[in-house]
């Protein structure tokens, strides 16, 4: 990561903004499935698809008539006629639909034909883009697009195409994290569960758990266990203490869930009150410094709800301490190991040797 790289030409230089990243090592797999069109990134020419991707990646990889998927029924069908053969052959898509804001629309319902066609040999698999027309959820569509590196508007164009740490893998390992990073940008079911779509249970924060988990990063873990989550958990079922029928507002909440933070007010921009962000590590930045304090002010004006801003300053910067001494171990340990690399250590021990 920190010397540049013979394939891709990527920057090697430490950086303290948090603006420029790095590349991985090398790629291994190559193609697209046959027909497909190039996904967004500086290096999709290496990354190899499965065929499952084409629903991570609809507009890309389902909507295109040269690549959408067989379909033997033929015909141009409405609402009624989907509805009636979907209770027998998907009942549970009904049932979800029936209880939604959708079906409840006027004058009209907006329904099956409204986001997948009624051509049913032309079907079309509905993306964050058939979300956003001007007429339906424009704003929100704008406000998640808003978000730049590290947030739900680049995490698969960026972090998995973008980065070659990510194509570089065996195909089966890429595919669990291209399910989650393909998820929150092309798809606003992610969050808000096709096919009720209900804004209620968006705003709980265990929709962030689907994703936002695991030993690569471990948010749901930390907030679980914090008093922050504890508080959530104790109080999330009584509806006197968590209303999550209401946008969130301090109001209707006796702690922060992911998306109070995170999509105060019911923003879309998942950046818009966040600090600092550093690719993971991979660079550090100095989250303490004048470049930044314009995000930590309004960060702080997020805890100051419930705490005062002094608590809130105080906290920041022993967590900055902490992120401060956490890149520091990372930088150290990948120094070792690129030293083993350049010893001709990096591989297993031969088997005569102890």
């Amino acid at each position: 990561h920190w010397a540049p790289h013979e394939v891709y030409g990527m920057p090697g230089d430490p950086d303290n903004s948090g603006k420029v990243f790095f590349s991985g090592l090398y790629a291994k797999y190559m193609g697209y499935p046959e027909g497909a069109p190039p996904y967004p990134g500086k290096y999709s020419r290496f990354w190899r698809t499965l065929p499952a991707y084409r629903y991570y990646l609809p507009d890309f990889m389902y909507n295109r008539d040269e690549i959408r998927p067989s379909n033997p029924i033929k015909g141009q069908f409405r609402l009624r006629e989907c509805l009636g053969c979907h209770s027998v052959v998907t009942p549970g898509i009904v049932r979800d639909y029936e209880k939604s804001a959708h079906a409840k629309a006027e004058p009209s319902p907006t329904g099956c034909d409204t986001c997948h066609g009624n051509n049913h040999q032309k079907l079309l698999m509905p993306s964050s883009k058939s979300c956003g027309v001007s007429d339906c959820h424009e704003e929100q569509y704008v406000q998640n697009a808003q978000g730049g590196i590290g947030s739900h508007a680049s995490c698969a164009s960026f972090a998995q195409i973008e980065c070659a740490w990510s194509i570089e893998r065996p195909p089966g390992d890429t595919a669990g994290c291209t399910f989650c990073h393909t998820s929150s940008e092309e798809r606003c079911s992610t969050c808000h569960q096709r096919h009720q779509f209900d804004p209620a249970i968006a705003r709980r924060s265990e929709q962030c758990k689907t994703c936002h988990w695991g030993k690569d990063h471990r948010d749901w873990e930390a907030y679980d266990i914090s008093i922050h989550g504890v508080v959530y958990q104790v109080n999330k079922n009584d509806p006197s203490n968590f209303d999550f029928s209401k946008k969130l507002s301090d109001a209707d909440y006796v702690g922060p869930t992911c998306q109070y933070c995170h999509l105060r007010g019911g923003h879309h921009n998942v950046q818009r009150l966040s600090t600092v962000y550093t690719s993971m590590g991979m660079s550090n930045a100095d989250r303490g410094a004048p470049l930044w304090k314009g995000k930590r002010d309004t960060w702080v004006s997020v805890c100051d709800d419930c705490h005062s801003p002094r608590f809130a300053r105080e906290n920041l910067q022993a967590m900055d301490e902490a992120c401060k001494d956490a890149g520091l171990k990372y930088t150290e340990t990948f120094k070792v190991a690129e030293n083993l690399q350049l010893d001709g250590m990096g591989e297993p021990m031969p088997k005569d040797l102890a």
